[in-house]
């Protein structure tokens, strides 16, 4: 049977985006951080496609610029916090009850507070900035992979064939290698798609609210907040990045639920 492939339009169609993003940024004649007060509130044109924001900085620009923090950073931010989790699940599903129970009662304290709150609170203790945001996100993300990745393991470990490769000799490492990690590995790819949406949500989120990213970086969620003051007047200051993050939440949205289907 063939296959659906549902994830290759919308994973072209981002392809498309980063491939325009990073001809903008070769080709763009202006500085992202460069303040220019003659040209502030420029709407739309041939020249500023993206129009300019309060202090005269080409907006198309800062977008390219800012491509990295709302999508990269926060993409190996998700993948260390998957790695973190998986072993834990792991760990936590293979090494008895005792251990088990202890990595349990961990998940389940973190667990108790919504990932954003948790975020939240843990940038308010360290302060704003970027790096603060992205360690916030590493530490509240990887229980929901350890969870998942620990219940499916629980379930393997029951199967026949689990009984009887332990019974051929396989133990430790060499059993979650080749038979726990190649089952639970789907479910962790089908979730890193799905969850890229919300972390890039999480940093936008946090940016906006001035506890992530700080002025000048053009982080997308910031440069919204730049635009809030002047809505009215300049509008395109805030939609133009809030369309960006609303368009790539979305592909990552759909690659994730093509990737499932695939599956």
């Amino acid at each position: 049977m063939v296959k659906k492939k549902a994830w290759v339009i919308p994973a072209i169609c981002f392809a498309i985006l980063l491939f325009g993003l990073l001809l903008g940024l070769v080709f763009s004649p202006y500085d992202p951080y460069k303040v220019n007060p003659t040209e502030k509130l420029i709407a739309p044109n041939s020249l500023h496609w993206f129009g300019t924001d309060h202090l005269g900085r080409d907006i198309f620009t800062r977008i390219v610029v800012g491509t990295p923090y709302t999508i990269l950073f926060p993409a190996i931010v998700l993948l260390f916090s998957t790695f973190m989790g998986t072993c834990i699940g792991l760990i936590s599903s293979y090494t008895g009850r005792k251990i088990d129970s202890a990595i349990t009662a961990v998940m389940d304290s973190f667990s108790a507070i919504p990932n954003l709150l948790l975020a939240i609170a843990i940038t308010g203790l360290l302060g704003p900035g970027f790096i603060h945001t992205l360690l916030a996100i590493l530490i509240s993300w990887w229980v929901q992979y350890a969870r998942v990745v620990r219940n499916l393991s629980i379930v393997t470990l029951s199967q026949p064939y689990m009984h009887a490769a332990q019974l051929s000799g396989t133990f430790g490492s060499k059993l979650i290698y080749r038979h726990l990690f190649p089952n639970v590995f789907p479910f962790i790819r089908e979730m890193i798609f799905l969850d890229m949406g919300s972390i890039i949500l999480m940093v936008s989120s946090l940016s906006f609210l001035g506890l992530g990213a700080q002025p000048p970086l053009p982080e997308w969620g910031g440069m919204m907040l730049d635009g809030k003051s002047y809505f009215q007047i300049a509008p395109w200051i805030t939609l133009i990045p809030a369309t960006f993050i609303a368009v790539v939440v979305m592909l990552f949205y759909f690659i994730g639920k093509g990737v499932k289907v695939d599956d």
